[in-house]
């Protein structure tokens, strides 16, 4: 790679994707510079159907979830019969997939060089190419299970997790591979299942449960000592892992016996009064505001979290100073979306193009890369 004011700008991309995992691994592609193509069929990628929509109403190019998973990228619409679409294979640099059928055609149309990058639900190297989505992966990885309260159902996840996960781990390893080519100018195969993201997460855990340890739910009893307890005005978690955050969090909270009591700077102490405890502490925290608490008790520097809805993420004035947020196009109007996860201070991704219509760089990508490639350029 050449030295580009991005960091990818000189790779080529062609999303074959059906998956979010996939589109999402060539978004952060197309983010930091690389020429990203989504190839579709006449039906379109799947994130074009998929809610929510603006104003809640759906279209090929109204949905929030195409807007943001296929932003910087070019569509072009090509038959599979095309033999354009063949030629534009040859010329990738990545090439992205979403199942073992497809993992084996780009194999076979793309160049030596090439990097097949597959997001799959469970592996290329699975005993069946099963489907699966993030209910499936997050029943077989055990998340379902560890993340419930003792004796309470499996959880069903929300925000399509191990699919973001999985494409996010897809592009860091099309990086690493893209560095490798530079020293062997070989191409290989990315192979990452949506299924193994929840597992690195829960590696201590399953270690753990390798050598015949019990292992619990991820919560015995739900209450100030295991996770967000009600406020006045929502919700709100602290930390006493260690011994100074009790002892400021209770002279916080106006609980000055438990502040001074040095049992309680033992865990094992707290472990075994916790129900009177807990009880005299969610009263003090149930009294006032989150907000409220969060300035005391950050001021005394204990760990503390306040529990935040969307619409408050989406106000936040610390994402808002962390350049969170950017602004795409849908269907003609300016929207608020979210920015690369990864700052890079010597070269920033930035917003090149929204998301594509249906087809609308066909005739564009078909002069920039095969006719370059035909006038001996490339």
């Amino acid at each position: 790679m050449g030295k580009h004011a991005s960091a990818l700008g000189d790779i080529r991309v062609v999303d074959l994707s059906t998956r979010l995992s996939g589109a999402f691994a060539a978004k952060l592609m197309g983010d930091h510079g690389a020429d990203v193509v989504l190839l579709e069929s006449c039906e379109g990628h799947p994130t074009r159907s998929e809610a929510p929509f603006l104003d809640d109403a759906p279209g090929p190019e109204r949905s929030l979830l195409h807007a943001y998973a296929n932003a910087n990228k070019r569509s072009a619409l090509l038959a599979p019969a095309d033999g354009r679409r063949q030629s534009l294979l040859q010329v990738a640099d990545v090439l992205v997939v979403s199942d073992r059928e497809s993992a084996e055609a780009a194999r076979a149309a793309a160049s030596p060089a090439a990097l097949v990058v597959a997001v799959t639900p469970y592996g290329l190297a699975a005993p069946e190419d099963a489907p699966g989505n993030d209910l499936t992966t997050s029943a077989v990885s055990g998340w379902a299970l560890i993340n419930g309260d003792e004796g309470g159902p499996p959880l069903r996840p929300t925000l399509r997790q191990s699919d973001y996960l999985a494409g996010l781990l897809a592009y860091t390893g099309t990086v690493a591979a893209l560095v490798e080519r530079e020293q062997s100018g070989a191409g290989q195969v990315i192979d990452v299942s949506e299924l193994e993201p929840p597992l690195w997460m829960a590696a201590p855990t399953i270690l753990a449960a390798a050598q015949g340890d019990a292992i619990g739910r991820g919560r015995a009893r739900p209450g100030v000592f295991s996770g967000p307890v009600p406020t006045r005005d929502g919700y709100f978690s602290v930390t006493f892992s260690r011994p100074h955050f009790w002892t400021e969090a209770m002279h916080a909270l106006g609980l000055e016996d438990l502040a001074t009591d040095p049992r309680y700077l033992d865990r094992t102490v707290r472990q075994a009064e916790a129900a009177p405890l807990q009880e005299r502490i969610e009263g003090a925290l149930a009294q006032r505001g989150r907000w409220e608490l969060f300035d005391a008790l950050a001021h005394r520097r204990a760990t503390v979290g306040v529990v935040l809805d969307m619409k408050d993420i989406a106000t936040s004035t610390h994402l808002e100073e962390r350049d969170v947020f950017s602004e795409t196009v849908i269907d003609g109007r300016p929207v608020r979306t979210l920015a690369s996860p990864c700052v890079m201070s010597g070269t920033p991704w930035r917003v090149r193009t929204p998301a594509p219509r249906l087809g609308e760089h066909t005739d564009e990508v078909l002069s920039a890369w095969l006719g370059q490639q035909l006038e001996g350029t490339r």
